[in-house]
């Protein structure tokens, strides 16, 4: 399995990281702080993607439904309010910040029950 992290703060993302590991050892987890960075990684297989929505260089709501359209699981990790995600993104699971590990780990399993197969997202 192929692990996107999308988080602009190192420290967040370190801790997303740790847990996604901790919960899927055998994965591939990669971690970007840019939406440039969140494509060049989904241009391979992608599997699950946690992503913030405010990082530096923009929303990920366009990576998040190019993504999901793909194939791959998509969980929001925000401080922005699900109230804001646009209404084709509503579907994907969203956790708010601060969040707690219990959350991260719900909805990668959640989310793993959903896939177990990789999907392609060469063409993003």
């Amino acid at each position: 399995m192929r692990v996107l992290i999308l988080e602009d703060q190192a420290i967040v993302g370190l801790e997303v990281e740790a847990i996604v590991r901790a919960r899927l050892p055998s994965a591939t987890v990669t971690l970007a702080a840019t939406i440039r960075e969140g494509r060049d990684v989904a241009r391979g297989t992608v599997d699950l993607a946690l992503l913030d929505i405010d990082v530096a260089d923009g929303k990920t709501y366009e990576l998040a439904s190019d993504l999901d359209r793909a194939g791959a699981r998509v969980i929001f990790v925000s401080g922005s309010t699900r109230a804001d995600t646009p209404a084709d993104l509503t579907h994907l699971a969203f956790i708010s910040k601060p969040f707690s590990h219990f959350e991260i780990v719900r909805a990668i399993e959640e989310a793993c029950a959903e896939a177990p197969g990789a999907r392609r997202t060469e063409d993003l």
